[in-house]
């Protein structure tokens, strides 16, 4: 993995918030940072032939013009903060790369502002039947972006991995949640071979993205901009939303688990609709941290309903709330919840 004695410089601002992040994940103290950005618009897709995509299209990785994705050359100088947290750099997160690796046609809405998958799978007789269970276009165009990534940020933020969804998404994505859910029952021989192909290959995903980014005193920083002095993964189970705690716990936390033994220092997002995976979560040693993703009601649960499930979180291990919150929600954030281990990233704008 690269050498970061050359790529990071450290004004006095940044140097002090690498022990505060050690501390933080040790629930010692807390962080806070805003962020400003507003709410999703229209995808950008910059395509080789030198234009924008206008129109939805099924996405190809010869089709995405590297150059332009990954942006300008920044010039030297330290790297950036942002409140608590340092700037991060991600290659081109807005491609669900892990799904694409695995195969799934990726479509590109414009207009709705996003890459959705298009399950595919609609018996395991076809996925077993395939030749090949890794794409590797996709895969060699991650490396390649981000090799560039990492030479055009400068040091000036941190790079770091991509998003990439958990083991219950994949399933998800690629069959579908009907499919997934009778699986459960119907089909366990083939969902369990599925998940042992797919939680390799979101590692070795992860790994060659690390391969390419140089370390920051001997770690790395976390997609939400938390270093840690050590390899870093941030993964996810967003298909709890329609599983039981039990379920998540039976077939997909082992999965899960089995990524966060691959790194040092590991984080899960949730969404405020998933909670009832927390007591699962909180049993285990892995993952270290939890990050929830507020959703503005009625999609998620009120305030005052999540605090003490907060509360429970921070107890065992650290934790990051994430979103919109009011001047007086973000009072009664700090008011009632242990201060040791809880960072907040409040968002400025609703989603």
């Amino acid at each position: 993995m690269g050498d970061g004695n050359t790529y990071y410089t450290l004004d006095a601002q940044a140097e002090g918030l690498l022990a505060r992040h050690l501390d933080w994940w040790r629930r010692k103290g807390s962080l806070y940072a805003e962020v400003s950005a507003g709410p999703l618009g229209d995808l950008w897709l910059p395509l080789v032939d030198g234009t924008d995509a206008q129109v939805d299209m099924d996405l190809h990785p010869e089709l995405l013009d590297v150059e332009r994705a990954v942006g300008p050359q920044q010039p030297p100088g330290p790297l950036g903060t942002n409140g608590d947290l340092f700037l991060t750099a991600a290659p081109y997160g807005r491609v669900p790369w892990v799904e694409a690796i695995l195969g799934t046609p990726i479509r590109a809405t414009i207009k709705g502002g996003s890459m959705r998958t298009k399950a595919f799978i609609d018996n395991w007789a076809v996925w077993q039947e395939r030749d090949t269970h890794r794409d590797k276009e996709w895969f060699e165009l991650l490396e390649r972006l981000t090799e560039t990534l990492v030479a055009r940020v400068n040091g000036r933020s941190a790079p770091v991995h991509t998003l990439q969804r958990g083991p219950c998404d994949l399933v998800e994505a690629v069959v579908g949640p009907e499919l997934m859910s009778f699986s459960l029952y119907d089909h366990p021989d083939e969902l369990r071979a599925f998940l042992d192909e797919a939680t390799p290959t979101f590692v070795d995903t992860l790994m060659a993205q690390l391969e390419r980014i140089p370390r920051l005193r001997g770690g790395y920083v976390n997609p939400f901009g938390i270093w840690a002095p050590g390899t870093v993964v941030r993964t996810q189970c967003d298909a709890t939303a329609f599983l039981s705690a039990a379920q998540y716990r039976d077939w997909f936390l082992p999965y899960d688990i089995a990524i966060c033994e691959q790194f040092d220092y590991t984080m899960i997002h949730l969404h405020s609709c998933s909670l009832h995976t927390v007591p699962v979560l909180l049993a285990q040693e892995h993952p270290h941290g939890i990050q929830v993703t507020l959703e503005s009601e009625p999609s998620g649960p009120p305030l005052e309903e999540m605090l003490p499930v907060f509360a429970e979180v921070l107890q065992v291990k650290p934790l990051l709330v994430d979103g919109p919150l009011t001047d007086d929600e973000l009072q009664r954030v700090w008011d009632e919840l242990p201060a040791h281990g809880l960072a907040v990233r409040r968002r400025l704008q609703p989603w």
